[in-house]
């Protein structure tokens, strides 16, 4: 889908047009205003996303500032497909001055090479995928930068809506519009041996101690953020590693997947995230009650197998105490951790 055209008051006023017009026209509920100066059809935004939304507030950015910014961190980790939580509030760019070009309220800027690990994307100008990793391994708890190194790993999202990502010299204006969602990573997986050099370039000793743990405990057996952030707390609560996405038969002969299995204590984890019950591509496009008794009996014929099941959901894994006694009562030991 693409994004509906911005309306800029400046390109008005240059062909002699009233731009106080559009003042009226949002006042009247017809125009939402992007940004200062930058409108767009009302009837057409109200059905975007929330990430699509957020990539038009990124469009409009662009439009006002005199050199065109590189999006970093949160707003590049949202093009590349990345599992961070959400979609973020502020914008994040990059400046290369220490001084001036402050943060604000919808705009985080971070200190950064406006030219060295920039590529395009689309008519944006986006940091790459090695170095929105680093930065944000760098500055999110370990969970959630765990999140962000499993994606890395994961196998790239093949269809041909892909954002491709272009150097510098490509011209803006033969490209369309950016992908602001996507279900898998885009680009093709960052290897382990990359992620530990960027880390090893970190100006503190702690930075890099930091960043090799993330590191070393990703994966690319996730299946999902939940999944990954799950794995992080489980390991941080002191329980034991568990098995990822382990191959179940069913009676029909066809392959089941549990997200965790604990080989020790019989034990399947499942992260009952609701996006995988609402994805349009999952379910063979079934409805929402019929995949959920799809999953029921899948369920059930794993369960026959001597198989004893834990679930839990996003709000109770966010829930440390209540995370900890959940998996104490599926039969997981919990080891005190110094």
């Amino acid at each position: 889908m693409s994004l509906p055209r911005l309306i800029l008051a400046s390109e008005l006023q240059s062909i002699g047009l009233n731009s106080r017009e559009l003042a009226v026209r949002h006042n009247k509920g017809e125009l939402i205003r992007v940004r200062r100066g930058i409108y767009v059809e009302s009837a057409p935004w109200q059905t975007l996303s929330v990430a699509q939304k957020y990539g038009l507030r990124a469009a409009a950015f662009g439009h006002l500032t005199g050199k065109e910014p590189v999006f970093s961190h949160q707003s590049a980790a949202l093009l590349w497909g990345l599992w961070i939580v959400g979609t973020p509030s502020r914008l994040h760019v990059l400046t290369e001055s220490t001084v001036g070009g402050r943060s604000r309220k919808d705009v985080a800027r971070h200190v950064g090479s406006l030219s060295q690990g920039v590529l395009r994307c689309g008519q944006l100008l986006v940091s790459d995928k090695l170095t929105t990793t680093i930065a944000l391994i760098k500055e999110l708890s370990f969970p959630y930068a765990v999140a962000v190194c499993d994606s890395n790993m994961r196998t790239p999202n093949p269809r041909p809506t892909d954002n491709q990502f272009l150097p510098l010299s490509a011209d803006p204006h033969r490209l369309g519009d950016a992908t602001w969602e996507h279900e898998l990573p885009q680009g093709p997986p960052l290897l382990v041996s990359e992620l530990r050099a960027a880390a090893m370039e970190l100006p503190s000793a702690a930075m890099r101690a930091r960043a090799q743990a993330v590191i070393e405990f990703s994966t690319a057996g996730s299946g999902s953020a939940g999944e990954s952030i799950s794995r992080a707390k489980m390991h941080l609560l002191g329980f034991p590693s568990p098995e990822l996405q382990r191959r179940f038969v069913l009676r029909d002969g066809s392959n089941a997947f549990v997200d965790f299995w604990f080989e020790e204590y019989k034990l399947a984890g499942e992260f009952d995230g609701r996006g995988k019950y609402l994805r349009a591509g999952w379910g063979g496009g079934k409805s929402i009650q019929d995949r959920v008794l799809d999953e029921k009996a899948r369920e059930d014929q794993i369960r026959a197998q001597g198989v004893r099941f834990v679930r839990w959901t996003w709000d109770e894994m966010q829930n440390r105490e209540g995370f900890a006694y959940l998996l104490r009562q599926a039969g997981l030991p919990q080891r005190k951790r110094e």
